[in-house]
């Protein structure tokens, strides 16, 4: 791996920054995105209708309940609202967004740029591809090395002509099964690491087996597991030997669908969506085991049902709401210090 010329630094939309000017972190958002790509249409006839209607408070219940289903609530589109929501978080004592909408969602560098000085917020912002059904056309075409080129030329050089630079590789979307081509995706995104010394963020198949899956084949390509988050712990891993295999691998492991309380789960209706109180007792339970330094925790804000504005959490859910309830049940400072501040500056730094 090349050393880069930003090692020790935090790359955000606005330049780089040292790692101690991170502040409290939220490792894993969407400031703005377009997630219609995994629209799942009802199957009733009845709710049909409701897939073209505006969220609002008459369909509120519904949407929160298909929240997959709702063309609007699947597009978070509005900057000025972006900029609104962020400040709840900005009040709340935030200071770092890393917004990790990759190629095909709709990434969108110059608003990211103008939410961030908005806000004052540092905003970190993702590169590569997500899943299979946002994919680019041309993008099974491609050789690993020429999918990862675009992905070292975002981190190094900037989007487009832009000049803004990716901080953050990812997230890199696999689905289960994984495919051929998100295989690529991945094992491209493991070259772009090795040249850039960028972090990883992986966005796991909806399987027990799949994150450790993914982390096996990144390994055997060369990628430095210590600096590659695996996304979605908790609506993924539902058998504790399978978490307890990934966390031996020293990938971070993210909780980061904090706020999402409803457990009915439309992408996996034959799982379910844990609670904030179920995430808080695995995390206990990691920290028990020895994994602190692996804990790092978000919301995942996809569509607007969860913003404030629409009835929602917020992105100050995590500071106003979980680590109260996180001290309440014995968490000291120092975790907590260590979860929202230390371990996401440590990740987001450059090697």
């Amino acid at each position: 791996m090349s050393k880069s010329p930003i090692s020790g630094k935090v790359q955000t939309v606005l330049g780089p920054i040292e790692p101690e000017q991170a502040g409290i972190t939220l490792t894993h958002e969407h400031l703005l995105i377009d997630f219609t790509p995994v629209l799942l249409p009802p199957t009733a006839a009845s709710d049909v209708g409701r897939m073209h209607e505006k969220v609002c408070l008459e369909n509120l219940g519904w949407v929160r309940y298909h929240w997959t289903s709702s063309i609007d609530n699947l597009l978070l589109l509005d900057e000025e609202l972006a900029i609104e929501e962020a400040k709840h978080y900005a009040n709340a004592g935030g200071n770092t967004i890393v917004d990790v909408t990759s190629v095909g969602i709709a990434r969108d560098p110059m608003a990211l740029t103008r939410i961030s000085r908005a806000t004052g917020l540092n905003v970190v912002m993702g590169a590569g591809h997500y899943v299979g059904t946002s994919l680019p056309e041309g993008l099974a075409r491609q050789s690993p090395e020429e999918t990862a080129s675009s992905i070292i030329r975002d981190v190094q050089v900037g989007v487009g002509d832009t000049g803004i630079r990716s901080g953050m590789i990812g997230e890199i979307g696999c689905s289960w099964p994984w495919t051929d081509v998100e295989k690529k995706s991945v094992q491209a995104a493991v070259m772009a690491q090795q040249e850039t010394g960028a972090p990883v963020n992986i966005h796991p198949g909806r399987d027990d087996r799949a994150p450790i899956e993914i982390v096996e084949a990144m390994d055997g390509w060369g990628a430095d597991l210590s600096r590659t988050v695996m996304s979605h712990i908790s609506r993924t891993i539902f058998d504790p030997a399978a978490l307890k295999e990934l966390a031996a691998t020293g990938v971070y492991l993210e909780y980061d669908l904090f706020g999402m309380e409803s457990s009915y789960y439309p992408f996996a209706p034959h799982t379910y969506m844990p609670s904030d109180q179920q995430r808080i007792e695995q995390i206990e339970s990691l920290i028990a085991e020895g994994h602190l330094d692996q804990v790092i925790i978000s919301h995942d804000v996809c569509a607007k049902h969860r913003l404030h504005a629409y009835g929602g959490h917020g992105w100050d859910h995590i500071p106003g709401r979980v680590v109260p309830r996180m001290r309440a049940r014995g968490f000291t400072e120092e975790q907590l210090h260590r979860i929202l501040v230390e371990n996401p500056a440590r990740m987001l730094t450059f090697v």
